[in-house]
């Protein structure tokens, strides 16, 4: 059978085969690791169905299979047969010498395996390592997004505030480009003014050294008059001094008189106060003797009418002499 099949990885069966030939041309049995060593590439998986074909069509190959059929230039049976006797002998040693180096190559192949679950292990440890570090960074991607989104707003944010103050320094540009004008205007008015302060200030200096010039003649004026005043004032004083030295003597006879009048009035009042008691004793002398009086007419009264009962004519003349009750007089 000569199949030519294309396999998935781009190793054709005359790829196999030809390595396979290569290999018998060295003396060595085709096995698969040969053959992947010999193309330098290609899977076991691939390259066992294609060694198997070209150990299926070696027979026919060499014209010893079942299907072979004689031609014309075939040799005698003699030769043939010894050619198959030394076919099977080379094929037999060498169906050992394969066995052998197959046995080799199964011991290379576990080793290899051995290794290559080794090398899985790690890479099942490496892919454990990566699956946490890709956790990990997944976590920080995920951190980083929220830190780029907080950035983000915090960015527009910054741009809003930016914008604000932005307005807000061309609002104060504005105000104070306003302001140098006004100070401009101000300085211009300003010095205007100061102008006018000077030129009035001139007119009030020589207004003021006239007006010093007329006070200096009045205050000379005013310094004679002064004068002739305090002369005047003086004697003023002179005769108040005398006048009130007279007033003086006048006060303290004045007031001699006065204390001379105050001892007659005290004097006055003690004698009053003495009448008065003295009034008072009187009335009450004079009270008690109209009472006593009073109770000695009652008794007179009322034995004039004990009489009268008994004696008409002396009733008659009880009438006559009846004395009334003197009232008591108020005091004074």
């Amino acid at each position: 059978m000569n199949m030519q099949l294309k396999s998935t990885r781009g190793v054709q069966d005359a790829d196999v085969w030809a390595a396979a030939d290569q290999l018998i041309g060295e003396g060595l049995r085709p096995t698969i690791e040969r053959v992947r060593l010999k193309m330098g590439r290609g899977s076991p998986n691939t390259v066992s169905p294609m060694l198997d074909g070209w150990f299926a069509s070696l027979g026919a190959r060499l014209g010893v299979g079942s299907d072979a059929q004689p031609t014309a230039s075939d040799l005698p049976t003699a030769v043939w047969q010894v050619a198959g006797k030394l076919w099977d002998t080379a094929l037999s040693e060498a169906t050992a010498v394969a066995d052998q180096r197959l046995m080799a190559s199964q011991l290379t192949l576990d080793a290899e395996r051995a290794s290559l679950e080794r090398r899985e292990i790690d890479l099942a440890q490496r892919e454990i390592s990566l699956v946490e570090r890709q956790n990990t960074l997944d976590a920080l991607l995920q951190v980083a997004r929220a830190q780029v989104v907080d950035l983000t707003v915090r960015l527009e944010q910054s741009e809003i505030r930016a914008d604000r103050r932005e307005a807000e320094i061309e609002a104060l540009q504005q105000k104070l480009n306003h302001l140098d004008a006004q100070r401009l205007a101000d300085q211009r008015s300003a010095q205007e003014q100061f102008q006018n302060h000077a030129q009035e200030r001139h007119r009030l200096e020589q207004h003021a050294i006239i007006t010093e010039r007329r006070w200096m003649t009045e205050l000379d004026r005013e310094r004679q008059e002064t004068k002739r005043l305090m002369s005047k004032l003086e004697q003023s004083e002179l005769r108040v001094q005398t006048v009130g030295i007279q007033f003086q003597a006048q006060l303290q006879a004045q007031a001699q008189k006065q204390v001379d009048a105050d001892q007659a009035l005290k004097t006055e009042r003690q004698a009053s106060l003495a009448i008065h008691r003295r009034a008072s004793e009187l009335q009450k002398l004079l009270d008690d003797q109209v009472k006593e009086n009073a109770t000695t007419l009652a008794q007179m009264n009322q034995l004039l009418m004990t009489v009268s009962a008994k004696e008409p004519n002396v009733a008659k003349f009880g009438r006559r002499v009846k004395v009334k009750a003197v009232q008591p007089r108020s005091s004074p």
